[in-house]
């Protein structure tokens, strides 16, 4: 399927927030039109109208829609959207959000024309407005060749996981490195700085080695500027995941003693005053811990 023919349908999105309203402006970048709903015009009342197209329901919005991406804050608001839809649509399920509660979704439109595939996404906000998110693409075959052709048009990079469900699994595994891989950053600058290495030296020194990641050369950069404004991933979304990460591993009983222990200086960012601030700040409370001012 070309996407030219993909691009013949009515696309939306639910839920305009920091991520979903980036999305969007991908596609109107991308001269795409697209619809869109959501409770609050907050993040996206200053998008180009000559290609956004507000609508002031659910029911217009699906009715008026053939593919819809959904980018919701919680369990109750997937919930609420996918109530009595009685339209003939696709929905991409972007959402980090519980297994338990994909599947519940999946069960309740089953019997409906409405068709679903769970593709959450990883990546930020200036991912978002780049195209470069990725996303974890789950369900019937059929659906999922018609959600990459959407998917593409925001993502560089769009893995099929297999089942429906399986997306969010990827997701929350996949964010655990990032948590765990983001405050191992901070000890490594930390520690090399008190040692009297210069930080900037540090991360170049270790970039593009075998004992990089992609956390420690962006965050790692961010971390060594002290650049904590950065229109990026704030501890509101490590916080959210760490609880349905937890469910998870009680649910598979994997114990993950080192995600709780890294998890512990979020706790303290968040205590300290940090919480909207983009994440790499979590070497304030290392650096503290060490007593060590820069």
């Amino acid at each position: 399927m070309k996407i030219d023919d993909v691009l013949n349908n009515k696309i939306g999105i639910i839920g305009l927030g920091v991520l979903g309203s980036a999305i969007a402006e991908c596609f109107i970048n991308k001269k795409i039109n697209i619809l869109g709903y959501d409770l609050s015009d907050k993040f996206y009342k200053n998008l180009n109208k000559s290609y956004f197209f507000p609508i002031d329901s659910l029911k217009e919005l699906f009715s008026k829609c053939d593919i819809v991406l959904t980018c919701l804050p919680s369990e109750q608001s997937l919930l609420d959207v996918t109530e009595n839809i009685k339209s003939k649509v696709l929905i991409i399920e972007t959402s980090t959000l519980p297994h338990e509660c994909k599947i519940i979704v999946l069960d309740k439109l089953k019997n409906s024309n409405c068709k679903i595939v769970d593709a959450p996404l990883s990546g930020n906000r200036l991912a978002a407005l780049e195209g470069k998110l990725s996303a974890y693409l789950s369900g019937d075959k059929s659906e999922k060749i018609v959600a990459k052709k959407i998917l593409d048009i925001f993502c560089q990079k769009v893995t099929d996981v297999g089942v429906f469900g399986n997306g969010i699994v990827m997701k929350l595994i996949g964010n655990i490195l990032n948590l765990v891989h983001n405050a191992v950053s901070a000890e490594v600058l930390t520690l090399g700085t008190k040692a009297g290495l210069n930080p900037k030296v540090i991360h170049e020194a270790i970039s593009g080695t075998f004992s990089s990641s992609g956390v420690f050369e962006n965050r790692g950069k961010l971390m060594v500027d002290q650049d904590f404004e950065k229109e990026g991933m704030n501890f509101s979304t490590p916080m959210k995941d760490s609880k349905f990460i937890t469910e998870l591993s009680r649910e598979n009983l994997v114990a993950l003693p080192i995600y709780q222990v890294a998890l512990q200086y979020y706790y303290s960012a968040v205590a300290n005053g940090l919480g909207e601030k983009d994440a790499s700040s979590v070497i304030k409370i290392i650096e503290q811990n060490a007593n060590l001012s820069r």
